[in-house]
């Protein structure tokens, strides 16, 4: 004779990818929440380095070292995240199609 467990609570997991049979209510929420570890791979997106800078009026701005596109930051602190971990493939894409 096997036993099995049913579980007491089903969650709608955030990205309405599939409905998760939970044991409590806490990890029933965090699954709907999004907090708990899913097993889809995600594909990461190409990266482009930067140069960060700041123009005489205090806009701060990062340019693609290959292609030298401008991209305006909102503040310091996007344009040292850019600087750090680069800027998307699509972003620069973007970028270039506005000029």
């Amino acid at each position: 004779m096997t036993y099995s467990i049913t579980p007491n609570f089903s969650a709608l997991r955030h990205d309405r990818s599939e409905v998760v049979g939970c044991h409590n209510l806490a990890s029933a929420r965090a699954y709907a929440e999004g907090r708990s570890p899913c097993k889809v791979e995600t594909v990461e997106e190409k990266t482009l380095p930067v140069w960060a800078y700041r123009s005489p009026s205090g806009q701060f701005y990062v340019k693609t070292r290959l292609s030298g596109v401008r991209i305006d930051c909102a503040n310091q602190a996007t344009a040292r995240y850019y600087f750090k971990n680069g800027v998307s493939a699509s972003l620069v894409t973007d970028a270039l199609i506005s000029q």
